[in-house]
């Protein structure tokens, strides 16, 4: 056969999809002396259809030699550029010419060596020239995410799902709704994409954490469930679902999935991970630790981090604990969560709150004239991590009380004011609207059934003013603990980032908005007519019940001895939403309080802003 028709062949193998063949015979080719741009472009061709990047190279780049305008075979050789590793290379070939999917491997050589804002620019020059380029809405939708634009990211994954509903373009998705607090959406799409594809494992572990994320945690735990019946040795799933049950206390049925994985062949870094978190929560430290370590690498590292931090501080060694949590922090802080967090700047808003409550201006508040019915409700603060959650608990006990465990009643009811300046010149009418407004939110959350709202949300601290204003008859409890301890307690724990909780990845950050907080509080007390109680951690855990007697009567609620049942309320709760879960599951404790002592080295740098509310609060430094 002539080389000519041979490579005729040789093509037409190729094109039937018989890379291999093709690739023999042009090799044969080669072998007779034979040498043109066809022929490399052929070889690099079916290299590259094998996976064999670093091989197709030297054909492609001569085939390139010969025909440079060839813009299909300069992308290909730029993608194997890619994939061999060699991301300059690829982008010097992709920079000769603006055809959509040299374009696009520039961008994606930006995205990969995190140059955000080019790759960005480079994915819109793509999508202008080619929309229907669903990978290119991905990466976009990516890199928009990670920048802070969860808007931006969303609709970028909507197009791409729009396009092609691949499965990782509704986790991305997911991902990205988490990180702007809008988890209701998150839910609802992940419900939906599940119909799709209902044994996608990956997914159905997205979506578990979502339908966790909004409390729904039977459905949560269905589909964990799922995704391990689909797959029984999909080790993420076992490590969510652990970690679910953890939350929620279920430390038996914790157990349990350990044997089921192990029965199933499974005990990598993601079944350590889980059986040292509960053999810490069963006081077994020393043995918590040899499997936490044998964790690290293949759990998420932020996660791993609070973990050793935890048990090194129960097992006394504070500065490993304290460099756990510090490591913790740091990779929490570099997150695109965090980013968009720190973005809309809640410091920044407290300290406006001070701002704007002086003497004079309360002066000029206009008068309002409120109805008292229904009740106001009873509204219990605290920085986070001074027994707020104990409290809760506790109050929990009595038949008069519905609790409400942070939720956004009065948040929503701020949004509906608007300019917070406002406050100073609402009408009787609209207080009474917003009035209204809040007790709506609070039956959308759980039906009122008549009794006495408990508000317990530690940071409305800062809405005090707002409080008083639509609520003047409403009794405040203000839960105090040592500022140290406050500040250090946030530090170490793994909140759901928030624009708030963001504050705590820093303990300079943390100290700040404590001191912002407690400026707000102690002035709106100052000069507002407030009714407040004051309860104090180190005294509840040291005389539950010598704390709780004044509380009852300032509330006007007969004494009880079920009151004190902290564990037995803990257990009739189907999930408890802050970070101290664990801690009211236990009998009541004093080893947090003036925990701080042990920590003094690290907390030097924050004691000249936190010791002057230690003195004030009466708490010695």
């Amino acid at each position: 056969m002539a080389s000519a028709d041979a490579l005729r062949e040789a093509y037409a193998l190729y094109q039937r999809g018989d890379f291999a063949g093709a690739e023999a015979l042009g090799r044969r080719i080669a072998a007779s002396g034979v040498r043109s741009g066809a022929l490399e472009g052929l070889l690099g061709m079916a290299a590259l259809q094998a996976g064999r990047y670093g091989d197709a190279v030297p054909h492609l780049e001569a085939a390139l030699r010969e025909t440079p305008d060839a813009v299909q075979l300069r992308a290909s050789l730029a993608f194997a550029l890619v994939n061999s590793g060699d991301l300059e290379g690829a982008r010097r070939v992709a920079a000769v010419g603006t055809a959509p999917q040299l374009l696009r491997i520039t961008a994606f050589v930006d995205q990969q060596q995190g140059r955000a804002e080019q790759a960005i620019t480079g994915y819109r020059r793509v999508l202008a020239g080619f929309p229907q380029d669903y990978e290119s809405w991905d990466n976009l939708g990516l890199l928009l995410s990670a920048a802070g634009d969860i808007g931006g990211a969303v609709d970028a994954f909507d197009q791409a799902i729009r396009l092609r509903a691949e499965p990782a373009f509704h986790i991305h998705r997911s991902k990205a709704l988490a990180q702007g607090v809008r988890h209701s959406e998150r839910q609802s799409g992940l419900r939906a994409a599940a119909k799709l594809f209902p044994r996608d494992v990956p997914l159905l572990v997205e979506l578990g954490l979502a339908e966790g994320a909004v409390g729904d945690f039977g459905a949560a735990e269905a589909a964990y469930r799922m995704a391990l019946q689909v797959d029984p040795r999909h080790a993420p799933a076992y490590l969510e679902y652990g970690m679910l049950l953890e939350t929620l206390n279920r430390l038996g049925d914790m157990r349990a999935l350990v044997g089921q994985a192990h029965t199933a062949g499974i005990d990598g870094a993601e079944i350590a991970f889980v059986e040292a978190w509960l053999l810490k929560r069963e006081g077994r430290f020393a043995e918590a630790l040899v499997r936490a370590e044998a964790a690290f690498p293949g759990t998420e590292p932020s996660r791993h981090a609070q973990l050793i931090g935890e048990i090194c501080d129960r097992l006394g060694d504070t500065d490993r604990a304290f460099a756990a949590f510090a490591e913790m922090n740091r990779i929490a802080a570099l997150g695109p969560a965090s980013a968009f967090a720190r973005s809309q700047d809640f410091p920044a808003q407290v300290a406006q709150v001070v701002e704007r409550l002086t003497p004079e201006a309360v002066a000029r508040w206009t008068p309002l004239a409120l109805a008292d019915d229904p009740p106001a409700p009873i509204f219990l603060l605290g920085f986070p991590r001074s027994g707020t959650t104990l409290l809760d608990t506790l109050l929990m006990n009595l038949a008069e009380l519905q609790v409400f465990e942070e939720a956004p009643m009065l948040e929503r009811v701020e949004a509906m004011l608007g300019d917070p300046a406002r406050l100073a010149t609402l009408q009787s009418d609209e207080a009474a609207r917003l009035r209204r407004a809040y007790f709506a939110e609070a039956a959308a959350i759980q039906p009122l059934d008549g009794r006495t709202i408990v508000d317990k949300f530690p940071l409305h601290l800062a809405r005090a003013p707002l409080i008083h204003r639509l609520f003047p008859d409403a009794r405040i409890i203000m839960a105090e603990r040592h500022p140290c301890d406050v500040v250090l307690s946030c530090f170490m724990a793994r909140f759901q980032v928030n624009r708030a909780m963001v504050q705590f990845h820093g303990l300079d950050s943390a100290a700040r908005l404590y001191d912002l907080a407690m400026q707000a509080w102690t002035r709106a007390e100052a000069l507002l007519p407030m009714r407040v109680h004051h309860v104090r951690y180190e005294r509840m855990v040291d005389d539950l019940a010598g704390e709780i007697r004044p509380l009852l009567d300032f509330l006007g609620l007969a004494w009880r001895d079920e009151v004190l049942d902290n564990r037995g309320s803990a257990a009739r709760r189907s999930h408890i939403a802050t970070a101290s879960y664990a801690q009211v599951s236990e009998p009541i404790y004093t080893r947090a309080a003036y925990r701080w002592e042990r920590y003094r080295r690290h907390l030097e740098p924050v004691l000249p802003v936190l010791a002057p509310w230690a003195e004030r609060l009466g708490y010695s430094i």
